[in-house]
């Protein structure tokens, strides 16, 4: 009986065409974004950035084993909860990381800061791997994607993709 590596199973659930991983940033300013392409998430430079949740997952459809780091705001809370709750059916080698902002957490108020607490305690309920308020968290979460991204499994490149994996050099842009 042949044994199936780890990696094998996880090729199975991509679907047919399948993008390679990336990081997909979702968020109003670009501000997480910079942050994180600051402490430089991978060599590939795979950040997308997107500005609304329909536009993020659109692009995770593509990209199906991708890391989502997505901003919660009083706003899009009840929707990201209810697409964090079916990312692992949906997408199940998908992963999201929930951000915010600090005024959430350090509000003047208590209350401002319990919001914030409970929300933090609702996005890991409805399947975040990770919560921040800081930018300075940027490098914890760009150790994520890179282990993230080092175990997603790889679909079929194209000829061009391949050759420039086995180049010594990477492309030093990044995908917008």
């Amino acid at each position: 009986m042949k044994r199936c590596k780890p990696s094998d199973a996880r090729t199975v659930l991509l679907p047919q065409g399948a993008g390679p991983a990336r990081v997909i940033v979702c968020e109003r300013t670009g501000r997480w974004a910079a942050a994180l392409r600051s402490v430089s998430v991978s060599r590939a430079n795979r950040i997308h950035e997107t500005r609304s949740l329909p536009e993020c997952w659109e692009v995770l459809a593509g990209a199906p084993a991708s890391l989502v780091v997505v901003e919660l705001t009083p706003a899009n809370l009840a929707n990201l909860l209810t697409r964090l709750q079916r990312l692992n059916r949906d997408y199940p080698l998908a992963r999201a990381v929930v951000v915010t902002d600090r005024r959430l957490a350090d509000g003047a108020r208590s209350t401002e800061h319990d919001r914030s607490a409970s929300w933090r305690w609702l996005a890991y309920e409805a399947g975040a791997i990770h919560f921040t308020c800081s930018p300075r968290e940027m490098p914890v979460v760009a150790d994520i994607a890179r282990r993230h991204l080092a175990q997603a499994p790889h679909g079929k490149k194209n000829v061009v993709e391949a050759i420039w994996d086995r180049l010594p050099w990477r492309p030093t842009t990044t995908t917008y």
